[in-house]
Order: C-alpha cells, then structure tokens, then sequence
C-alpha cells in the first residue's frame, strides 16, 4: 500500500504554523505551532546541526508512526532540494526504535503536486478549515531530540 506526505509551512518559517499530512486511503495530521517552533530554535539553534531536518522528520516521525508497518511505498514531498538523504539519516532510526528493521527503501521522495490528497489536507489543516489529528507539544520534540547526539 501507498502513501503521500506533504508540509504545509516551512520548519524554518517560524511566523506560521506547519503541518504535516499523509492520504491514502486513510489520512492523518500533525500540527507543529508556530509559537513551539520559535522556542525550539531559540533553544536548540546552537545544539543541533541542521535542526530544520531534525524536527522536520520528528514530524515526519509523528505524522506516519500509527500508519507506515505494512505499507510498501511512502512518498514524501520534497521540501527541501537535495536534502532527502540527510532527513532519511534523521527519520529512519526514530522509525526503526519502534518497527526495528525497517526497509529504507520505503521511503521515497519525489513531488507529489497540488492535487495530491494530502496536499489538500496540510494546506487547509495550515489554514484552520480542518482541525489536525494531532498537535505536538515541545516536549515531544524534546524527547526525540535527546536521542539524538547532534
């Protein structure tokens, strides 16, 4: 089974919300406020090589965690040119603690485009026309970042 993933507002743009979706079948949100990320750069900024990548596929991470064991395509939408093998080296050992060997070759990043379903949920998710299923909170940043050695 299949999957697409897009973001709707940058990591880095810390003057807007972002949200993460996936669709397929089933569909499912994430919401990373504004005012959480502003305080996660303030904090960690200094801490973390390429923070921006770090919460990107912690979102990632909590966008797909209840919904990726037997799908045999996941295709993110590349947000950021050139970076896929980077933010697969931040995502796949959040995903591998809770499904142990899973197979990198599941993820794969590609455009997905304006019409894709999950384009349409993260943008009017981002826009407060619907509600996203989840809205993270610092600490769950925080808790996966600890892991991490920076």
């Amino acid at each position: 089974m299949k999957i697409e993933v897009d973001m709707s507002g940058k990591i880095e743009d810390l003057r807007q919300d972002t949200v993460i979706a996936f669709s397929n079948s089933e569909q499912f949100s994430v919401l990373l406020p504004k005012k959480i990320k502003r305080e996660l750069f303030q904090e960690f900024r200094s801490k973390f090589r390429q923070l921006r990548f770090r919460i990107f596929s912690i979102c990632l991470y909590y966008c797909l965690e209840g919904y990726i064991k037997n799908k045999n395509v996941i295709n993110i939408d590349v947000e950021y040119d050139g970076k896929d093998a980077e933010i697969k080296t931040y995502f796949l050992p959040l995903i591998r603690k809770k499904y142990g060997n899973f197979d990198k070759n599941i993820i794969r990043f590609s455009r997905i485009g304006k019409k894709s379903k999950a384009h349409e949920i993260a943008i009017l998710t981002n826009r407060k026309v619907l509600r996203p299923n989840r809205i993270l909170t610092k600490q769950n940043i925080i808790e996966e970042l600890k892991g991490d050695s920076g």
